[in-house]
């Protein structure tokens, strides 16, 4: 709009405003009636090219305002600076008298310098989350987050939640789920300056600590325009600033802002959920709020703290945070930073809830912290109060995105399905868009056999997927979620829905493929399996990973069709470097061994039993079940090894590779005795295994001459002096109760935070104690491949010297298996350092 379209107002002021290049000597009292102006130009020209048009081409349009004080310059229109939309903008000039020539309009004043008078800038809580999350982008996630504010006067509070896809990620809820960071604004007003503090930064899954992401998230959209000191963000003679951030762009000089100071800022939430901030010459500055008094003095006393985190330097930032917390005992804020730290570093659980036990103890009870007391207080296996304290942040939670979580962590605690579902219920009530506490939901539903009210939960995820690629994934995890329940029958109709969307997907396919031929009939079979080949050619045809759609192949020829050579050929071209590579060689050892293939067959379990020496320590329930299976299959191989082979040293390979992975299983604990016992020679094998051996699966001479190893044609001076081998040294009597119940809480917290290095080290110690050899070793190997190498270099003399110990005493106790298996370990430990 240009200076003189621009409409002309009634005054509202000491000045009158006009944007009409009419000659006149004095200002006239009764400014004519408004009357439409033109249309704005909507194209935006060129910031060279607005420079030699002026005023009139620019965004930024201004009028003459006329008044007993003298003229000025104001915005014809209010005018964006960033997300800041400033409403009112005035400016007087200094040195002119009635009367005066004003027919040039804006365009004859503008090269004159005025006096800023009055600005009224106004900022939209919901403007400000669309302007702030593309700017947080890879501060909290790498995903653009989910930005939420919550105005107050003086102050607001931000949530920034890492987005999930609609179609949602394995493991999603609870305490493996996505970052979710909350933190306080404070606004106080200094003369000229605006002043932000940042305060109460809690939150859950955040790569850093959270106070420090919290100044992150605020430096990166202030950028420049703020100079930070610790939490502290002051914005140097702000009114100047946005002076000259406007009306150059018209043309204009900057007037000088020297005198202007900001008023009382006020908040406006409810339906604009906006605040105004007004500063004007004489203005009286505004006084603070007792919060944010508190706030800006708590940053002063951390200043050094939060650089140190800003700076990643952890260990500095606590030992700042601790010196400050002598001066100001039982400081909430103070107790925050060095929470921030404990909590991240692993370890410190107990000293962090004695912390938080004593700032109660002073009268801060409803200092908020998140979900950080109830994790805490998870990590040390009290799951009551974790749920209480995680009920208490739930409901006293502003961010509703942190409070959500809090009810998704209670629910991953809980061991009742109907309670868990409690917990959804209510993290769903506070933000009903939330992907993981809705899967999660159909997770507990399922559970509780409440399949219509599951089927609802993913057609409400259905609706808000956007294109016909996210909602294929929302069916297909449906699909797959069925399965894992059991509901094969009802999965396939589940996979259908996903192929409305994209019909020549191979997964879905897929997983049509397996529920029809686990459930249907003789010719629903029989189609399964066509569905499924198709499956295969088309991720053939893509170059696609088909490790999982050969699986499902294979044992759909083995079930469906019995055929078990076609069955073995789809499963043993499955590469060793795939996920399902250990059940792929179970597989095929199984159906070999049907066939009376024993030679392939023992060979595909030594496969299986090498593959399963690399499996970590199952986390998830999907790894529990897949441990279970491979333990199943081991079990397989064992039984042929001792029955058919008369082979018990395979045997006891094969089952100490199912102890690793089930090292509580009273079968396998039982057969591995009996094993042991059959080579020390202290056993008879059952003559009825004999005789099934050689009835129920026949194989050829040379079969049988090459594995048919009896032990009777070994010579007795082999078994001489062997005792009972054995899993770990105890099994020959009754475990310490009070210890094993030990062990299985340190081994519960360890899966809980894998780099907790305290519970770790207690646990090798304890199990030296117990005499649980193997599960030393497992753990050993376990913690040596996933440590840093400052770790490495301090757990690997202790791993050597616990292990030496052990092989000496597996010597002493006639195990000489399991001693050479030890000093094994001990060389691989050598020879990696």
């Amino acid at each position: 709009m240009s200076s003189q379209a621009a409409q002309s107002r009634p005054p509202t002021g000491p000045l009158v405003r006009s944007a009409k290049a009419v000659p006149r000597l004095v200002p006239s009292p009764h400014p004519p009636p408004p009357h439409p102006a033109p249309a704005p130009e909507r194209a935006k020209p060129p910031v060279r090219a607005q420079a030699e048009r002026g005023a009139e081409e620019a965004d930024v349009a201004l009028q003459l305002a006329i008044g007993r004080e003298g003229i000025g310059l104001e915005l014809a229109r209010p005018a964006r600076v960033g997300c800041l939309l400033v409403t009112e903008l005035t400016a007087t000039l200094p040195g002119l008298r009635f009367p005066i020539d004003v027919s040039g309009g804006v365009p004859r004043f503008r090269h004159r310098r005025g006096a800023l008078t009055r600005i009224v800038v106004e900022l939209g809580a919901r403007a400000l989350e669309r302007w702030a999350a593309p700017r947080l982008r890879g501060v909290v996630g790498t995903r653009t987050p989910e930005v939420w504010v919550g105005p107050r006067r003086d102050g607001a509070t931000i949530c920034i939640a890492s987005p999930a896809p609609v179609e949602g990620v394995e493991e999603l809820s609870g305490r493996r789920g996505l970052p979710v960071l909350a933190f306080d604004v404070h606004l106080m007003t200094e003369e000229a300056d605006l002043v932000l503090v940042v305060a109460g930064a809690r939150g859950t899954g955040l790569p850093a600590p959270a106070s420090a992401l919290a100044i992150a998230c605020v430096e990166a959209l202030v950028g420049r325009a703020a100079e930070r000191r610790g939490a502290v963000f002051t914005f140097r003679r702000a009114a100047d600033s946005l002076a000259r951030a406007l009306l150059p762009e018209a043309g204009a000089r900057v007037p000088d802002a020297g005198d202007a100071r900001w008023a009382p800022a006020a908040a406006t939430p409810g339906a604009s959920d906006a605040w105004v901030l007004v500063a004007q010459t004489g203005a009286l500055a505004a006084p603070p709020t007792e919060e944010a008094l508190r706030a800006r003095e708590a940053a002063t006393l951390l200043r050094d703290a939060d650089d140190a985190l800003v700076a990643g330097d952890l260990d500095g930032a606590r030992a700042q945070a601790v010196e400050a917390l002598e001066h100001a005992p039982r400081h909430p804020e103070i107790v925050r930073r060095i929470l921030d730290v404990d909590a991240r570093a692993g370890g410190r659980a107990e000293a962090a809830l004695a912390m938080l036990v004593e700032l109660r103890g002073g009268g801060e009870e409803n200092a908020r912290f998140g979900t950080t007391p109830g994790e805490l207080l998870a990590e040390t296996g009290d799951t009551e109060a974790a749920l209480a304290s995680l009920e208490r942040a739930g409901q006293t939670e502003e961010a509703p995105a942190l409070a959500a979580r809090a009810y998704e962590i209670a629910a991953d605690l809980a061991r009742d399905p109907l309670d868990a579902g409690v917990w959804l219920d209510r993290a769903i009530s506070r933000t009903p868009r939330t992907v993981s506490a809705r899967w999660a939901r159909v997770g507990r539903r399922l559970e509780l056999g409440r399949l219509e009210d599951a089927l609802a939960d993913v057609e409400h995820l259905e609706a808000m997927g956007r294109g016909n690629r996210a909602r294929y994934a929302v069916w297909l995890r449906a699909g797959r979620a069925w399965d894992a329940a059991g509901l094969s029958a009802r999965a396939g109709a589940l996979y259908e829905r996903a192929l409305r969307y994209a019909p020549e997907e191979p997964e879905a396919l897929a997983g049509l493929g397996a529920a029809l031929v686990k459930d249907g009939a003789a010719r629903e079979r029989a189609r399964g399996v066509a569905v499924l080949t198709r499956a295969c050619e088309i991720a053939d045809a893509r170059r696609a990973p088909s490790s999982r759609l050969l699986l499902d192949l294979g044992r759909a020829f083995a079930g469906a069709l019995e055929d078990l050579p076609a069955a073995i050929a789809r499963v043993s071209a499955i590469p060793v470097e795939a996920p399902e590579a250990a059940e792929a060689r179970g597989l095929e050892g199984r159906w070999r061994a049907r066939l009376g293939d024993l030679a392939g067959a023992a060979l595909a379990f030594a496969r299986l039993r090498d593959l399963a020496a690399s499996i970590p320590a199952p986390q998830t329930p999907a790894e529990h079940r897949r441990c279970e299976a491979i333990a199943t299959m081991l079990a397989e191989a064992a039984d042929m090894e001792r029955t058919r082979m008369h082979d018990p040293l395979g045997a006891q390979r094969h089952l100490g590779a199912a102890l690793r992975l089930r090292p509580q299983d009273p079968e396998l604990r039982s057969a591995y005795r009996e094993v042991g016992a059959l080579i020390a020679g202290r056993g008879t094998e059952p003559p009825e295994m004999d005789r099934r051996a050689d009835t129920d699966f026949p194989e050829s001479e040379e079969a049988s001459a090459t594995h048919h190893r009896p032990i009777t044609d070994r010579p007795s001076s082999a078994l001489a002096g062997q005792a009972l081998p054995k899993l770990d040294l105890s099994l020959a009597s009754e475990e310490d109760t009070e210890g094993a119940a030990r062990v299985e809480d340190l081994t519960r917290r360890l899966q809980g935070n894998p780099a907790d290095d305290a519970v770790a080290d207690e646990l090798l110690g304890l199990l030296e104690s117990l005499g649980r050899g193997h599960e030393l070793l497992a753990l050993v190997s376990a913690r040596l491949e996933d440590a840093t190498p400052d770790r490495r270099a301090s757990l690997a003399p202790r791993a050597r010297a616990a292990l030496e110990r052990m092989a000496a005493a597996a010597v002493a106790a006639g195990n000489p298996l399991d001693a050479s298996l030890f000093r094994d370990a001990i060389s691989a430990l050598r020879l990696a350092d």
